[in-house]
Formats: C-alpha cells, structure tokens, sequence
C-alpha cells in the first residue's frame, strides 16, 4: 500500500476516534451537570468535532496525493494527545515524509490505450 493511502487511512481512523469520543464525553457530561448541560456539552464537543473534521478533509486529501503539508502538521498536533494520539500522530508523520507518488486509477489506465474512433 502506498504511503499516501495510509496516511488517509490513519487520518480517517483518527477523525473516527474523536467522533466516538465526542459523542461519549457529550453524552457523560450532559447527564452529569445539574445547570445549563447543553451548553457544557456543546463547548466539550465542538473543539472535537473540529479536529475530526480536518482529520476527515486531510485524509481525503491525502488519498489524492494532495495536503502532505496539512497531513504533517494534523500528525504533529496529533501526537500531544497522550497516549493513543502519540502513537497515531507518529505513523501519520511516518507515512506523510515518505515518497507520495500518484496512482494510476482504473479508469485513467484504460484510456491509454483505448483505440479512438475517428470523428
């Protein structure tokens, strides 16, 4: 597999995490304050829903041989999250330095050689 794919791989898995994590940190913290728990959630959830949406746009990115500069940097924030983010952050900046070389898709490949009718 090609270093850019598991770099969107990792980036897609990453944007998972936090959604998951989102959701239950939202979901604690709202049954357990008293006053106004909407509004405590909302403040816990949003910063995560951010970062898994960039997370999610890089990894889309990435899969296209495109933002290895967003990929290093997500991968670099990524690793001051102790303890899973560090190892995640590590193997997204692994796969962002190395070599990101486009893959031919299907589609691509079969028009190379596809005889043209003359017009």
């Amino acid at each position: 597999m090609a270093n850019h794919v598991r770099a969107a791989h990792a980036h897609r898995m990453v944007a998972g995490i936090y959604c998951v994590v989102m959701v239950l940190a939202a979901i604690f913290v709202f049954a357990a304050v008293g006053n106004n728990p909407a509004m405590v959630a909302a403040s816990i959830a949003a910063p995560l829903a951010i970062l898994a949406a960039a997370h999610f746009v890089v990894g889309n990115s990435a899969d296209r041989c495109s933002g290895r500069t967003a990929s290093l940097v997500l991968g670099a924030v990524t690793m001051l999250v102790v303890p899973i983010g560090t190892v995640m952050g590590i193997y997204i900046v692994k796969y962002s330095l190395g070599e990101w070389v486009p893959e031919k898709r299907l589609s691509e490949s079969l028009a190379d050689g596809w005889p043209q009718e003359a017009a």
